[in-house]
């Protein structure tokens, strides 16, 4: 069988090639010689082995420090010269010597060592699935006595088999630091700290210092328990994630037409490009191991009220200022149970001011302010003004008129809540609410946290703020919290604002500086001045471990606030909001995308707000939020729910997404972050079987509708299959053709799919037995632009700018690269390419000469070839 191609095409290749001149190549520099841990040797004597089937650790026996670290999958080695431990106390500088006391089992290495009055114990911990091990301390003094932490060094690492280290951040403006990636040919190893501070040393591909700031002071009988380092190995895939987080940098996006609150983050606009986030490129196989790791890190064990695929109505976007018992009663008729304020704190107050009832409180004993009981709940205009609900005096009431030097020692509802909130009781739908997380009590000016020049820190609009490292100030906030969740019983709270001292949403900060940093300067709060980091973070992540023991079936989430806190902040939190504000179901995709792929955070910590302002964009917004999340915020589109279509199109879903939540909860994205591309999509695949979802991108921007676009998906382990060569699987169409059985693959095949109008596509895959018979792709669209999964943009290209881009075709798109020369002959244009514009060389053309690319070894170029027609001969 031959294919005879009707164009013709002449390529004078004058590439730089200087290594095949004699010089010496790169690659020889990166040479390995790959053994196994050391076994029989006189060096065994001093080694701990720390292994289970996937990874061995070896670890030096008196000083704790890691010696190799072995990939059993990859038969990989990768020694290194590394520490145990280092500390800096106000009195000097503690390392691990030699090890009094050795415990080691299955999964754990215990070394104690002691020195300079301390005792420290250092752990590994390696479980018996896991592909990385954690390395922590124990720290107290011998007598019990309080001592003052500098700093904690948990790994100095040198090593000589690395091509590269690589520093990873959550690709944002906020700069949350997540791990390093050292790279081998074949795999490598992925480390870091758990924390979102770190004092980092790096000495190129041969090796880091790791470290961060404590400055805390221990107190008596206080065993400090040090942050975790991690480290790890992975299997390179050979295939690219590109990304520049959630920014519409250098033409990004053309899908997209608004970003939601992106505006938020900027002073002066959303920058294009957002240059100080560069374009990064990592191997798939280093995501997916990082995505691995951090479901250890933030496991799926925390409770939703409810069985199943858990919904929830959120007041504020849907505008629910005015209470009253319809909105239950048609929460209710749509299967819904429970309810935000649009209000914070219970109707008290608006988002994001604090209101004075709580301001003004009495601190000891605990009381709230006495009103004259006619106060209204405060509109969306003004704080101060009250709304009326027809049982309110009137609706200019002004809620800060409380009876003077009158407290009362339980928070009371303001009349209409307390009737909204008593009514949902009744009917099984419950009344929750929100607050801010930092708040400035008039009564206690000392907790506040203060700039470097000895004002007052303050949030948005002059708001001021109390510093969480102020561990009175934090004991009072959980008293108040722990008095509303005993009294009301929410079954879902949030916090949105200043949490950590810092500015998120830099569009909003007084004087020139934007997002960033905003210390807190006082002397009393038990922190250095100007250095309230880590008793800060350590404040915070207590106080939710308190409230998610106490009460682990209410939902807790996070908005604004936490943002720098980067994926280390979610253990005991559900989930946490988007990067910036959404507005529909591409920019919910969008920004999932890049929680999974830039800060690696697991599916069922995602958040996911359910639009829609008419039939169609309701339906597809709920099938797309299937994909994102393992449970639902219901925003804007509560309207909607008017219709029963649209309520019983909800249960049913709903129904499907209760039966199929463990599938739902894990996930990798197929194709390059939503609307960069026609298509998107994501794969959910446990073991043998699971579904697929496919998106055509720029829904909410009207754009792509009728576009013939055909999806190419590999059937292997890419999608998180298990290796199977041979298995047979059928696919079938679950949305919108119910039922349809569209094709029977092998492990291996490339599966075809053309999408059809309908902007939204679940499919699923199942083994079938061995003998099935096989059915193959029908084409459909002859036109049809293919997409192929796991293929992005050029890398390298875009990571320098010589994308070589065919979608205008002229003498100045053709000669624009400096060291590039073009001859474009007469007989050249554009048509559609197997992915995006191409270059059609009519027959006779003269063809095109490509000039000195600059490349330098090992580099490689790639043409599509796409005839006109195809003749087969026999």
């Amino acid at each position: 069988m031959k294919a005879t191609f009707k164009l013709a095409l002449i390529f004078l290749w004058i590439v730089s090639i200087n290594f095949l001149a004699g010089q010496t190549s790169e690659v020889t520099k990166h040479l390995q010689i790959i053994t196994p841990p050391l076994k029989g040797t006189a060096d065994k004597a001093n080694e701990i082995l720390l292994q289970n089937k996937r990874v061995a650790l070896s670890i030096n026996r008196d000083t704790g420090a890691i010696n190799s670290v072995y990939d059993k999958q990859l038969a990989l080695s990768y020694p290194q010269q590394g520490i145990g431990f280092e500390l800096k106390t106000s009195t000097g500088v503690v390392t691990g010597k030699k090890a009094k006391q050795l415990k080691v089992t299955d999964q754990q290495v215990k070394m104690i060592f002691s020195a300079e009055g301390l005792d420290v114990t250092l752990y590994y911990s390696l479980g018996k699935e896991d592909h990385f091990a954690e390395k922590w301390l124990e720290i107290k003094t011998h007598n019990g006595e309080s001592f003052f932490l500098e700093s904690v060094v948990l790994e100095d690492l040198r090593s000589q088999v690395f091509k590269d280290i690589h520093f990873h951040d959550d690709n944002t403006i906020w700069h949350c630091p997540i791990n390093l990636f050292l790279r081998g040919e074949k795999g490598g190893c992925f480390a870091g700290i758990q924390y979102p501070y770190w004092d980092l040393q790096e000495r190129g591909k041969e090796g880091f210092r790791l470290a961060y700031t404590a400055n805390y002071q221990v107190s008596k009988n206080e065993v400090n328990i040090s942050e975790k380092y991690f480290i790890g190995v992975y299997r390179k895939e050979g295939i690219d994630r590109v990304s520049q987080g959630p920014y519409p940098g250098r033409g990004r996006y053309p899908f997209i037409k608004k970003f939601g609150g992106m505006s938020q983050h900027f002073k002066g606009g959303i920058p294009n490009p957002v240059t100080e986030v560069p374009v990064e490129v990592l191997d798939w196989g280093e995501v997916w191991a990082m995505k691995k790791f951090m479901r250890h890190v933030l496991p799926n064990d925390l409770q939703v009220p409810e069985k199943g695929y858990w919904v929830w109505q959120n007041g504020w976007w849907a505008g629910l200022w005015d209470v009253n018992k319809s909105i239950l009663d048609n929460l209710k008729q749509a299967g819904i149970h429970d309810v935000m304020t649009a209000h914070t704190w219970y109707g008290r107050g608006v988002h994001p001011s604090t209101p004075p009832y709580i301001s003004k409180m009495r601190m000891s004993p605990m009381g709230f302010s006495k009103d004259q009981e006619i106060a209204g709940m405060p509109g969306p205009g003004d704080i101060k003004k009250g709304l009326n609900h027809g049982d309110q005096v009137s609706a200019k009431v002004f809620l800060d008129n409380f009876v003077k030097d009158k407290f009362t020692p339980e928070f009371i509802l303001p009349k209409a809540m307390k009737k909204f909130h008593q009514y949902g009781k009744e009917i099984g739908v419950h009344v929750n609410s929100f607050s801010i997380a930092s708040i400035y009590f008039d009564h206690r000016p000392e907790w506040a946290a203060i700039d470097e020049n000895g004002k007052l820190c303050e949030y948005l609009f002059g708001r001021k703020v109390s510093c969480f490292a102020n561990d009175e100030y934090v004991d009072f906030i959980y008293q108040i919290t722990e008095h509303i969740f005993d009294k009301f019983e929410p079954r879902w709270w949030a916090w949105d604002g200043r949490w950590l001292s810092y500015w998120e949403v830099g569009a909003y900060r007084p004087g020139a500086k934007g997002a960033g940093e905003d210390l807190c300067y006082a002397k009393n709060h038990g922190h250095l001045p100007g250095d309230n980091r880590y008793k800060e973070w350590k404040n915070i992540l207590n106080f939710l471990k308190k409230l998610k023991e106490r009460y682990p079936k209410i939902c807790l989430e996070s908005y604004y606030g936490l943002q720098r806190g980067g994926p280390w902040v979610l253990r005991r939190l559900n989930s946490a909001y988007h990067y910036y504000e959404t507005h529909g179901a591409d920019m919910n995709r969008l920004q999932s995308w890049h929680q999974q792929n830039d800060r690696f955070r697991p599916v069922y910590k995602n958040s996911l707000d359910l639009f829609g302002k008419d039939k169609e964009s309701f339906r597809f917004n709920l099938i797309a939020g299937l994909s994102i999340s393992s449970y639902c915020m219901v925003g804007e589109a509560y309207p909607q729910f008017a219709d029963q279509e649209n309520r019983e199109f909800f249960k049913k879903w709903r129904a499907w997404a209760s039966e199929n939540l463990d599938y739902l909860s894990v996930k990798r994205d197929l194709f390059d972050s939503p609307c960069n591309l026609a298509l998107d999509g994501s794969a959910h695949i446990i073991g043998d079987r699971g579904y697929l979802f496919l998106f055509r991108g720029g829904f909410d921007a009207s754009l792509n509708k009728k576009s013939a676009l055909r999806a190419s998906i590999p059937i292997n382990r890419w999608l998180q299959l298990n290796e199977a060569p041979g298995q047979l699987y059928q696919i079938k169409e679950i949305y919108p053709n119910e039922g349809k059985v569209l094709a029977t693959v092998s492990y291996g095949d490339e599966f075809l799919y053309d999408m059809p109008s309908d902007p939204a596509v679940i499919l699923s895959l199942q083994p079938v037995a061995k003998g099935s018979h096989l059915s193959s792709f029908t084409v459909s669209k002859s036109d049809a632009q293919i997409i192929p999964a796991f293929t992005q943009y050029n890398a390298p290209a875009l990571a320098d700018k010589r994308l070589w881009s065919f979608d205008s075709l002229s003498e100045s798109v053709l000669s624009n690269f400096k060291s590039q020369k073009f001859t474009l002959s007469s007989k050249q244009d554009l048509c559609e390419g197997v992915v995006g514009k191409a270059l059609r060389f009519n027959a006779g053309s003269k063809g095109i000469e490509l000039g000195d690319f600059n490349l330098v070894e090992p580099a490689s170029l790639s043409f599509w070839l796409k005839p006109e027609s195809v003749s087969w001969l026999w």
